[in-house]
């Protein structure tokens, strides 16, 4: 019989409170930059060979650290101002960490960060279990954000949240949920191992020009420089002073879809990150608003075919399964 499951649910008021606090995936030294009041909320479970955590704060921080070399960690990590690795993150991206990876993130004001970490079996499974390939590219150092299907993701927010949300409920009225929070843990992580088991090996896909790798970069700055509003295609090509079909080559070479739809799925990510953010007090109308959808049924049409569900049932699932009312 397995031991019963490590957690807590915390909340802090100071950086050397968080600072205290220890991890089992990973290294890591914290430091305050700005002078932010700084205020977290900390729900981590590890159990087996899965571990979950959601952080949520406000208050400048910088992290720097490194997973350890027997786990691999799966991070969802956004905010305004956030960087990764020295690379905005400003909405909700799955990224695969492996052993022995480096990081350094800054947050300069409020954010959110949700991992899921494995080690020990579930790790040796995903080893063993494709092919050597495949090993190197996830086992290996390095953030592999790689895009994967957004209703996968979801499904792994969702499992992560629900059981982050356990956490809390014990920490708050005392219960002992211990069996609950065993098995949503191991459920969070082999939802993870099976996502990566099943995502197929990267291919390597070589530039026929640098001139394309450095179009694609300009265009996705010009994104990140206006991440609330829709970015007209031409407007785009019109600064660079190139056509649209080099533009929708290079791409479909880099990034495997067109300009128009990265920049639409952009917002769409965003607005399913104010969704888990703040989907208990704004309504969808002010959420889509917000980041230029205009037609709700159109918002709400293109919002379903990228992650499966509504974003009115995806708000209900969210909040339900935090509040676990």
């Amino acid at each position: 019989m397995r031991e019963a499951p490590n957690w807590y649910a915390r909340k802090y008021n100071s950086i050397a409170a968080r600072s205290r606090e220890t991890d089992p995936d990973a290294e890591f030294h914290i430091r305050q930059i700005g002078k932010q009041t700084h205020a977290s909320r900390l729900a981590t479970v590890a159990h087996g060979d899965a571990f979950v955590l959601d952080l949520r704060d406000k208050g400048g921080i910088a992290m720097s650290g490194a997973i350890n070399d027997d786990a691999l960690t799966a991070v969802f990590l956004w905010g305004e101002g956030t960087t990764f690795n020295g690379q905005q993150s400003p909405i909700p991206q799955l990224r695969i960490l492996g052993p022995g990876t480096e990081f350094k993130l800054e947050m300069p004001g409020s954010y959110r960060l949700m991992r899921i970490g494995l080690r020990g079996q579930m790790l040796e499974a995903l080893r063993t279990g494709r092919s050597e390939q495949h090993d190197r590219y996830w086992l290996t150092p390095g953030v592999h954000a790689r895009p994967f299907v957004p209703i996968a993701e979801l499904e792994l927010q969702q499992k992560l949240l629900r059981t982050a949300g356990y956490a809390e409920v014990a920490a708050r009225r005392g219960y002992d949920l211990s069996a609950g929070l065993a098995v949503a843990a191991s459920e969070a992580g082999a939802a993870l191992a099976l996502l990566l088991s099943n995502a197929e090996d990267p291919s390597i896909r070589v530039l026929s020009s640098g001139e394309r790798r450095d179009i694609v970069d300009a265009t996705l700055a010009i994104f990140e420089s206006r991440p609330q509003v829709p970015v007209s295609i031409s407007a785009v090509c019109e600064v660079l002073g190139v056509g649209e079909r080099m533009l929708e080559r290079a791409f479909q070479e880099r990034l495997g879809l067109s300009p128009r739809s990265y920049e639409r799925q952009r917002r769409l990510r965003a607005a399913h990150g104010l969704i888990l953010t703040d989907g208990d007090r704004l309504s969808i109308t002010e959420i889509a608003m917000s980041f230029g959808f205009w037609h709700l049924g159109r918002f709400a049409g293109a919002y379903t075919a990228l992650f499966g569900c509504s974003p009115s049932e995806t708000r209900r699932r969210i909040w339900v399964t935090v509040s676990l009312d």
